[in-house]
């Protein structure tokens, strides 16, 4: 009776603080009426089902009962509470969503056909060198940066009845072959990670995560600072590791599986490498102004070295909301902030970072929201831009020398012809300024 006692009095007090399960729910207060007591809410069920709801998510102790209950599911039967979890070969844990994107299942519940999404990306991608026109109008450059889901670098640890769906067609991929089509600067992480797997010295995925695992970020972050060395000419400096420190003492994103299961006991695990990382040769590197839009696959990125290599840096989180090395600018939603056009403009790099599965919303709308930040005489400026391209290649001289220089500055025939369009329409404003002078 006592026992009983005490979990009724945790359950009207929390007295004993308690872990709160995965995903958090806020626990509903004793004595909240959400559906008030009327004959017509007696009758359907609801004011019972209500008071049913209060009591189950107050009954004292409940995260302890709840993950008691999971841990017997999971050992004596291999059952995991959380649907949205799968355990895979050696212990591996697979977020559902990722499998589902691996296998095409998210790809035809959004296109319906192959065709259709390849369409799709098309558009996009002809919208992305609209914006990079844009961009470089205001001194900005751009860079894709395509990130692999845990699935589609390890799909041998999936599950066997998963493992036979895994689709033949790959959006990552094929967005990669239009961004090289097509002149856009890039980086091809889905195809880098699938080939460094059995040479990188620590697994690129933890067994508990979901996202890149933290022993990659020096090499990612190096990587992308490397690319834009290219691109734009900046000098950046390097990344050193100094030391692996590897423990079981895993961080958040790479133990994120293991909380979402929620199991009395530690989910077996090995070390991990959370290595200690600084910025070498700083002195006289430049420090540019950063704008990430992109998924949970930049915000390891963001709690490393990376971004000091910048003189400031902002995180459009789904294009939604704003993280940023300015407080006044953190944690705030696009919609309500003032100031997104001035952070574009004042941007000199522009970085989208995807996962393959958030490619089939393209950006988060980026592209367009971006477009409206510019006034039309901008617009106007893309199109003529794209108007003497197209001039340029109806002339094969001119175009076989687009071809030359291209191959001599070792970029793309696409991003080449691109510049000398851009350069051609600069030249022919300044002479029409020129001639409107009194």
């Amino acid at each position: 009776m006592v026992l009983l006692a005490f979990i009724a009095l945790q359950g009207f007090t929390h007295v004993v603080p308690t872990r709160p399960l995965s995903p958090y729910t806020d626990k509903v207060k004793v004595g909240k009426q959400e559906v008030d007591l009327t004959w017509a809410t007696y009758i359907d069920g609801s004011y019972q089902e209500c008071l049913e709801q209060k009591a189950r998510k107050n009954t004292g102790f409940r995260e302890f009962f709840s993950r008691c209950h999971n841990q017997v599911a999971y050992n004596c039967f291999g059952i995991i509470a959380n649907p949205n979890v799968v355990e895979g070969k050696h212990h591996e844990l697979f977020l559902k969503g990722n499998i589902n994107d691996v296998a095409g299942k998210l790809l035809l519940d959004k296109y319906g056909t192959v065709d259709d999404a390849k369409a799709d990306a098309q558009k996009n991608v002809g919208q992305t060198l609209t914006l990079i026109d844009s961009l470089r109008r205001h001194g900005t450059r751009f860079l894709f940066v395509l990130c692999p889901t845990k699935p589609a670098v390890y799909p041998e640890y999936m599950p066997d009845a998963y493992k036979d769906s895994i689709s033949d067609f790959a959006l990552a991929e094929y967005y990669a072959q239009l961004f090289e089509e097509n002149g856009i600067p890039y980086i091809d992480f889905y195809t880098c990670f699938k080939t460094l797997k059995d040479r990188f010295p620590y697994p690129l995925y933890t067994r508990t995560g979901s996202h890149w695992a933290e022993a990659t970020i020096p090499f990612v972050a190096d990587s992308i600072l490397r690319k834009l060395e290219a691109i734009t000419g900046y000098r950046f400096p390097n990344i050193e590791v100094v030391d692996p420190n590897l423990s079981r003492n895993y961080s958040d994103q790479d133990g994120e599986l293991e909380t979402h299961i929620d199991l009395l006991l530690p989910y077996c695990k090995p070390k991990a490498s959370r290595p200690v990382a600084t910025l070498r040769d700083t002195i006289g590197k430049d420090r540019p102004n950063l704008l990430v839009v992109g998924d949970g696959y930049f915000t390891p990125l963001q709690g490393s070295c990376f971004v000091n290599a910048f003189n400031r840096w902002d995180f459009w989180f789904y294009n939604k909301t704003s993280i940023s090395s300015r407080p006044e600018l953190n944690w705030r939603y696009l919609d309500q902030l003032m100031g997104t056009a001035e952070t574009l403009k004042q941007a000199d790099i522009v970085i989208a970072l995807y996962t393959s599965n958030y490619l089939l919303n393209y950006m988060s709308g980026f592209t367009q929201s971006a477009l409206q930040l510019y006034s039309n005489g901008d617009i106007q400026e893309q199109e003529a831009i794209r108007s003497i391209m197209e001039s340029i290649k109806n002339d094969p001289n001119w175009f076989k020398a687009i071809q030359e220089q291209a191959q001599e500055r070792g970029i793309s025939v696409e991003e080449n012809l691109r510049l000398n369009a851009a350069y051609v329409f600069q030249m022919q404003k300044n002479e029409q300024d020129n001639n409107n002078q009194p």
